[in-house]
């Protein structure tokens, strides 16, 4: 299963102390909070507020990095370069994708919980 999303274990063992109730909490809190964010994000992307493509981009990155989701922090870099260079192009596909990492993420989650 761990093939369907790609978790830096190192960095999720380091934050939440190997506790792995702990890491299933963040992964969780994670999946429901960056899906708020792409919401802000979509927006944005409509809106063409760069600025606010960057924020969201930028929080994205940071939370995903913290516990290890390495695709999800990839596609926000991504994002958060296009909108320091202000060329918009590809950017709602960039959103879509991260839609993608999130169902993956959560259909893993789900399988632990099973």
């Amino acid at each position: 299963m761990n093939d369907l999303i790609d978790i830096d274990w190192e960095q999720l063992h380091q934050v939440s102390e190997d506790d792995p109730e702990f890491e299933l909490e963040l992964l969780i809190m994670l999946a429901e909070d960056v899906k708020i964010h792409i919401v802000n994000l979509r927006q944005a992307v409509v809106d063409r507020d760069v600025a606010e493509i960057g924020r969201e981009a930028h929080y994205i990155k940071g939370a995903s990095a913290n516990v290890g989701v390495v695709n999800l922090t990839n596609i926000a870099k991504q994002i958060e370069q296009i909108s320091r260079e202000q060329l918009l192009t590809d950017t709602a596909s960039l959103v879509e994708q991260m839609v993608i990492e999130i169902d993956r993420l959560e259909t893993y989650l789900a399988t632990r919980n099973s």
